[in-house]
């Protein structure tokens, strides 16, 4: 065997041996840091009897609906307690995800449900720029007819901060005022 073969041979060796040890010691480091050698399983068995906090006949709407607005994940955009503020350039009004404070003053309980049901996509401030990247998903096939209505009742409830800080759910009593609309 020559020298160049033979120190071919040995550089492949060097970096391959090199790759697995480095790889291997990451591989070591991580199941030294990783927590999951402390986690067991547990030994309590579950009944089932626990209801869902979204199936229980003695929450009130607005507690339903609030589980729901944080299931549906639409805090991300209208932020954790509807008060708005995410950026969505190129969007009306002011390239901002609308708050959803006070929607008792701006829907009927039908045209917010339908709101809901079909999702919105909002006005371009631009028409020469992109689409505003966020838009309302409609919930029509994901979300039930209760649970829409819960939400509604939800989001009927939330008052801006500058209103007087009376309970949520006295709010919501007016609620019922405006479904008759």
């Amino acid at each position: 065997m020559d020298s160049v073969a033979r120190n071919l041979i040995i550089l492949v060796a060097s970096v391959w041996g090199g790759l697995f040890s480095f790889y291997g010691f990451l591989a070591y480091r991580a199941r030294l840091w990783s927590p999951l050698w402390a986690i067991s399983a547990t030994e309590k068995t579950f009944d089932g009897s626990a209801a869902k906090l979204g199936s229980s006949e003695e929450e009130s709407p607005i507690k339903r609906g609030r589980h729901f607005f944080r299931e549906l994940r639409c805090g991300v955009c209208h932020g954790p307690d509807g008060q708005g503020g995410v950026k969505n350039p190129n969007a009306d009004p002011e390239g901002m995800v609308p708050n959803l404070y006070d929607l008792a003053d701006a829907f009927t309980w039908k045209d917010l449900k339908d709101k809901i049901r079909k999702g919105a996509h909002p006005a371009k401030l631009d028409d020469d720029k992109l689409e505003p990247p966020l838009a309302m998903p409609s919930w029509e096939g994901v979300a039930s007819d209760g649970e829409i209505e819960d939400l509604a009742h939800y989001l009927f409830s939330l008052k801006s901060p500058t209103e007087s800080q009376e309970p949520k759910e006295s709010a919501g009593q007016n609620v019922e005022e405006a479904r008759d609309e």
